[in-house]
Formats: C-alpha cells, sequence, structure tokens
C-alpha cells in the first residue's frame, strides 16, 4: 500500500512538472509577441506619403522594385491603378503610386488594418530605396 501511494505520488510529481513547464513556455511566447508588439512605435502618416517629381510608371516599377530588393513579399499588384499590396514584419501594407499630374506621383504607403503602430523603418527603407535610384532607367525586358 506504502509503495503504490509513493510511486502515484511521484507519477503525480512529474505531471505536475511537466504540466508547469508547459504553461511556462506558452507565457514566455505571450511575452515575446508583446515585447513585439511594444517595440513597435506609432509611425505617423506624412511619414508614410511622398511627393515625387516622376511620371506614374516610372515610380509604379521603382516601388515595386523596392518591395522586391528589400525581401517584402509582395501579396498583389495592379499596375494599372499603381497598387501594390506586400507584407512586411508579419503585416500586410498598401504601396500605391497616385499620379498628381503628368511629371509629379504621390508614393503612399499605408497598413491594410489602418493601424500605424508599425516600425517606421519600414516606409524609410521604401522611400531610401526609391530616391538611391530616382534616376536608374527603366527597361523592357524581352524574351
Amino acid at each position: 500500500m506504502k509503495k503504490t501511494l509513493r510511486r502515484l505520488a511521484a507519477v503525480l510529481f512529474v505531471l505536475v512538472s511537466l504540466v508547469s513547464l508547459c504553461a511556462q513556455s506558452r507565457a514566455e511566447s505571450t511575452l515575446d509577441k508583446t515585447h513585439k508588439q511594444t517595440q513597435a512605435s506609432y509611425t505617423s502618416y506624412h511619414d508614410c506619403i511622398r511627393l515625387y517629381k516622376l511620371p506614374f510608371g516610372k515610380l509604379y516599377f521603382l516601388a515595386l522594385s523596392a518591395a522586391n530588393s528589400l525581401g517584402y513579399e509582395i501579396k498583389e499588384m495592379q499596375s494599372r491603378n499603381g497598387y501594390i499590396i506586400i507584407e512586411a514584419e508579419g503585416r500586410e501594407f498598401l504601396l500605391s503610386a497616385n499620379a498628381k499630374n503628368k511629371s509629379y506621383t504621390y508614393l503612399k504607403l499605408s497598413p491594410c488594418d489602418n493601424n500605424y503602430y508599425f516600425n517606421p523603418q519600414i516606409p524609410k527603407k521604401i522611400f531610401n530605396y526609391v530616391d538611391l535610384n530616382f534616376n536608374m532607367d527603366i527597361k523592357d525586358l524581352k524574351f
């Protein structure tokens, strides 16, 4: 009788230890998610839009090239309307080129869920890429 009680107590001790380890790992993953959310700061709307002295087509292709070269996943694109949906840091963004007139075009990045709490480096990287490649020629690929 004493042996079975000891064995039962040992089994219960092991089970309680395993349950506490599982609960602790879940709590750590929740803390990691919370930490990542608090790392993202508020990005102003004004930091997500820029006016370029470029025609619509060239700016659209530069924005598409920026999203591709920065390693963001391109989910969807519409060249006629100038829309590109990208996924960056686990969130989806709409990158749009909007023509003001023949020689000026706006490039705007907006989060798809309209929540501006994200890393402000995302629009800065895209705009820096466009700024660096501002004078590059757009060439058609012939297959």
